[in-house]
Parts: C-alpha cells; sequence; structure tokens
C-alpha cells in the first residue's frame, strides 16, 4: 500500500516501536482454552460459547503439534444450508453439528474444521513486530509458544493496534495523515438493508468470508454493523425464527440480554487523521471503522487487517 515516502517513514517508524517490544513481555492470561483432536465437536462449539470466545487452537494428539483453530464462524454455512432446507425450526447447537453430514460431502471432524484455520505460532522471543507481519496476511490471532512447544499466550490484532496507537506521540509519520490521502481499507462497502432477512446478512458474510456487514437503512445510510459476535451471540439460544426476522430486529433482540455493550457501529469522516481512526478503534475495540459521506453513506471500510498491512508493509 505503500505509495509515497510518508507511507515509508511512517512504516520505519512503526516498525522501530514493535521490534522494541518482545511478546514475551505481554501480560499472559491466567488460563488458555484449547481443544484437541479427541474432543467432540459439539461439546467444543459448546465450551467456546460459554467462555465467549470466537475461537481457540486445536492439538493433534498423534501428531503431537498444533494444526489450527476451531471458529465459531465455521457454523454459519452449515446453519445456512440447515435453515434453506428448513429441516428443523427449533434447533440447538447439538442439532446444528448433528445436521452437519447432512450438508457436507465429507466428515467434518474437529482436525477437518481446525485445519481450515492455519497456525503460524511465535516464540517468546519474537517481537510485536514479527507477529504485525503474520496478522497482515489471513491470520487474526497468532499463538505464542513456550520452549515446551505449548501455546502461553495468543497476540490479537487489537493488541498490536492499541501498541501502535499508544505509541503515536512517537510515530512522527503519522503527523497529518488525511483519511481521503491514504490507500487504506475497502469499497465498495458489503452491506445489507436493514429490512433483509438476518440469514441473508449472515449468508452475504459467509459467501465473502468476511467477519462484518454494514447494515443500512434509508438513503443507505449506515445504521449499525452485524459481526462474527452477533453469531455467537444467537448460537447461546439459536432459533429458527429469529434468523427469518429482519436484520434490525434480530440484532436488537439478540443484543438486548448481552451485558458486553459496544458501540453498535463506528464511523469517521474522509477527513479525519488516521491517527484519530487508530485511537478510535483502541477505546472501542471493535475491528472497523466505516468512512461515511455527508449523508452518513458508508464509502469505505477499514479493517485492523487493512491497517497493520498499511503501518508495516
Amino acid at each position: 500500500f505503500a505509495s509515497n515516502m510518508g507511507d515509508k517513514s511512517m512504516q520505519e517508524s512503526v516498525k522501530e516501536v514493535l521490534s522494541k517490544v518482545k511478546v514475551a513481555d505481554l501480560p499472559k492470561p491466567p488460563s488458555l482454552i484449547e481443544f484437541t483432536t479427541d474432543d467432540n465437536l459439539t461439546d467444543s462449539f459448546t465450551a467456546l460459547i460459554q467462555s465467549n470466545i470466537l475461537s481457540a487452537p486445536v492439538y493433534d494428539t498423534k501428531a503431537k503439534e498444533y494444526i489450527g483453530f476451531l471458529d465459531l464462524r465455521d457454523l454459519v454455512s452449515y446453519v445456512i444450508h440447515a435453515e434453506k432446507a428448513k429441516s428443523n425450526h427449533h434447533f440447538c447447537l447439538k442439532d446444528i453439528v448433528a445436521n452437519i453430514p447432512l450438508v457436507s460431502n465429507v466428515e467434518v471432524t474437529i482436525s477437518y474444521l481446525a485445519r481450515r484455520h492455519r497456525i503460524q505460532p511465535v516464540s517468546e522471543d519474537s517481537t510485536l513486530y514479527d507477529v504485525a507481519k503474520l496478522l497482515c496476511t489471513r491470520l487474526h490471532r497468532v499463538p505464542v509458544v513456550g520452549a515446551d512447544g505449548k501455546i502461553v499466550n495468543i497476540v490479537s490484532q487489537s493488541v498490536i493496534i492499541k501498541h501502535i496507537s499508544q505509541n503515536l506521540k512517537d510515530l512522527s509519520g503519522f503527523a497529518g495523515l488525511i483519511i481521503k490521502n491514504v490507500k487504506v481499507g475497502s469499497a465498495p462497502v458489503l452491506q445489507v438493508k436493514a429490512e433483509s432477512p438476518a440469514i441473508s446478512a449472515f449468508d452475504i458474510l459467509d459467501t465473502h468470508g468476511r467477519f462484518g456487514i454494514a447494515v443500512t437503512g434509508q438513503e443507505d445510510a449506515i445504521l449499525t454493523q452485524t459481526h462474527a459476535g452477533d453469531l455467537k451471540l444467537w448460537l447461546q439460544k439459536p432459533s429458527s425464527q429469529l434468523l427469518d426476522l429482519p436484520i434490525m430486529k434480530f440484532l436488537q433482540i439478540i443484543r438486548a440480554n448481552d451485558d458486553d455493550i459496544q458501540v453498535p457501529v463506528l464511523s469517521t469522516s474522509e477527513n479525519d487523521t488516521l491517527s484519530h481512526v487508530i485511537q478510535k478503534l483502541e477505546a472501542t475495540r471493535q475491528h472497523r471503522i466505516y468512512v461515511v459521506d455527508n449523508q452518513f453513506k458508508p464509502i469505505r471500510v477499514i479493517s485492523l487487517t487493512d491497517l497493520l498491512r498499511y503501518c508495516t508493509v
């Protein structure tokens, strides 16, 4: 994405700041959830939902290595297939997993699903810059392994963005970078109308392999977004009827009982600075921000992956 000397100097300064921090210096969680290839698929998905996380690493007990992540988002395509077939109106998570053989021509195991989300561990002496370069690819989380080969931490894109945000005063290359002048993000913006059925929104996400989609109202103004976290809420109490509701109504219902209320949608204008966007994303723990015009129409979306690519490549 680098298009001029300003981009280059900014990227050099980001490299310098991130290279100073070893992943061993990051705070470690008290415990980490991981699964093995011997684990039951339904139990594993249930553990993800109860722990309020979207994915966790899977360890192959025969090969003695980590093979990938089990990700709740994998259930989306199976839910959509089951819903289209209308084979089961009141299903629970167990039903969804049990129905997978009906819509898949391969045997779907925890091993099969985990291998779809490759894992690329780093050692504890790696730097945040090493991790940032990996997170520019299609990886969203990078595990840190100790001397015994076991995972001791997982570094997400948000951790890197937080570090960049907290060091902006030392990153002189960011000074004066305006959104409309930098090639970061993607357009056109993937969107769905507020009155569209919820199932169609998840179908679009699944088809495009995306994590979030804008929900728009009259005159195409952005109202909110729906993302993988909403799927996680729905899976706590799956209901076929809910999926038939307009996406806006669906979101109101499933978010009503969510304790972790976050900003429904982040937006910015083309005249805002890149620094402002980074600070906004860090403060809200969101994974994307929509660039909108004067009528609040989304004209570009900037994800954490986009930002990391721009800042480090």
